[in-house]
C-alpha cells in the first residue's frame, strides 16, 4: 500500500525556489488547493500527483517509511537540486 507523503512537498518548493503560488500555477491548481496538500490537510488529488511526476519527475505517492524522495525522472529538475534532494532524509 502506497501513501501520500506530504514531508517533502515544502523542501522540494524551497529547494527549487518557488512561492506557494508559482509552485500552485506550474502545477495548475488554486494556491489553497497547493497549502493544503503542503500542510497536510488534504492528501491531494490524482492530478497534484500525476503533475508533480510529469513537471518535477518526483513521485510523493510513497509506502510510509521512506524518508527519501523518490524520482521518477532526474531531468526534470535542475542538476543542483536533484544533488541536494536526493541526498535528503526526511523523517517526521
Amino acid at each position: 500500500m502506497t501513501y501520500y507523503n506530504k514531508r517533502f512537498i515544502k523542501l522540494i518548493r524551497k529547494t527549487l525556489h518557488l512561492t506557494q503560488q508559482e509552485m500552485s500555477n506550474l502545477i495548475g491548481i488554486q494556491r489553497s488547493c497547493f497549502a493544503g496538500y503542503e500542510s497536510g490537510r488534504s492528501p491531494g488529488s490524482l492530478f497534484f500527483h500525476l503533475r508533480m511526476i510529469e513537471l518535477f519527475g518526483i513521485d510523493l505517492r510513497q509506502p510510509p517509511h521512506f524518508h527519501k524522495i523518490v524520482f521518477t525522472d532526474t531531468g526534470k529538475i535542475p542538476v543542483a537540486a536533484y544533488q541536494y534532494l536526493s541526498q535528503v532524509e526526511v523523517y517526521e
